[in-house]
């Protein structure tokens, strides 16, 4: 969960910077730092889903004296709903994210990691790449990658499919290197 988060981090941080980057884009550039911010908060919109369906009913169910801590963590996906709904800044969105992924990393996360079985863990995964379109698999595994350091990154790897990490160098490498060449130099 801690390397998702950092995923999106980086992906709010980034584009937030990327929106403010003078001199002014061209009309097409502007399409495509919208396309990848949709991109990302419909990937917190997921990996939220995931949690509120999955994680955070059984937390809530097995361990009963966290409940309240557990469901304080959970309502503050509800104010990041509400600054997306009010069309808030995207720099006003960043701080309530952080602020939610930091409280999660530090209260939901050590609670889950003695509280949930490995399958429990699993299904969560897999609910959050099920939900990504598969045109867009490339893209979302690259934005996890990226900003990992080699012990995390091989972690990530070790849990892909065989078949996806023999090839990951051409199903996941190339494509997100020509999406963040674009994203980032705005070519």
């Amino acid at each position: 969960m801690v390397i998702v988060h950092r995923a999106f981090g980086k992906a709010y941080d980034e584009s937030a910077r990327l929106v403010r980057a003078a001199p002014s884009p061209s009309p097409a550039r502007v399409m495509f730092l919208a396309g990848h911010i949709d991109f990302a908060v419909a990937m917190l919109d997921v990996h939220h889903e995931g949690e509120d369906e999955l994680l955070y009913p059984e937390l809530i169910g097995r361990v009963r004296d966290q409940a309240p801590m557990t469901e304080e963590v959970e309502h503050e996906h509800r104010l990041i709903k509400a600054a997306l709904d009010a069309a808030a800044a995207l720099g006003q969105l960043n701080v309530v994210t952080r602020r939610h992924l930091d409280d999660e990393e530090q209260e939901v996360v050590p609670l889950a990691a003695v509280t949930l079985t490995r399958q429990e863990w699993d299904a969560l995964g897999k609910h959050g790449v099920a939900q990504i379109p598969r045109n867009k698999r490339d893209v979302a595994f690259g934005m996890i990658l990226d900003p990992l350091g080699e012990d995390d990154r091989g972690y990530m790897m070790r849990v892909l499919p065989a078949p996806v990490r023999m090839l990951s160098s051409f199903l996941i490498g190339r494509p997100w290197n020509r999406y963040a060449s674009t994203l980032r130099a705005g070519t």
